[in-house]
């Protein structure tokens, strides 16, 4: 399996893998799918790809296809992990946890000392990984994006 920084040529592929793995999740609403899905559309990923300052999208591909994926920005050094995402039929075979000790990786050279982020509070497939990967959970907080129930997590790199 190859992990790497997306690039243009990945984002047709990229797009519809994001709206697949959003658009099948369990814990989140029909409305806060549809707009996650348009934030991270064709459009708003030729974008971030373009600001390599504060964006950064790393993807995980299996025989050249596309099949896991984590974004999020930094901001004044704090990384937001935005989704990390696999595709379901590759789930359980390390695929996100590899992602996300890349993004750190990778954050972290650029002078990033933390990272930020949320699960909705049912879902009981990430917090275990996020668990296991010192993250540290920050807050529960009620009624927030989209009307759910999220925690907040956080991870010190320094």
């Amino acid at each position: 399996m190859i992990f790497r920084t997306a690039t243009p040529r990945d984002i047709p592929r990229l797009a519809n893998l994001i709206k697949d793995v959003i658009g099948s999740t369990p814990y989140y609403t029909n409305k806060a799918k549809k707009e996650e899905i348009k934030k991270h559309n064709k459009l708003s990923l030729k974008q971030y790809l373009r600001e390599k300052k504060y964006y950064l999208c790393m993807v995980a591909l299996e025989k050249k296809k596309l099949v896991g994926f984590v974004i999020g920005r930094n901001e004044a050094g704090v990384f937001w992990l935005d989704w990390v995402g696999v595709h379901r039929d590759m789930r359980r075979r390390k695929v996100a946890e590899t992602l996300m000790k890349t993004i750190e990786y990778k954050v972290k050279k650029m002078g990033v000392h933390k990272i930020w982020l949320d699960t909705r509070d049912t879902n009981k497939e990430a917090m275990p990984l996020f668990k296991k990967m010192n993250y540290k959970k920050l807050g529960y907080f009620k009624n927030g994006w989209y009307k759910q129930h999220f925690f907040l997590w956080e991870k010190d790199l320094t």
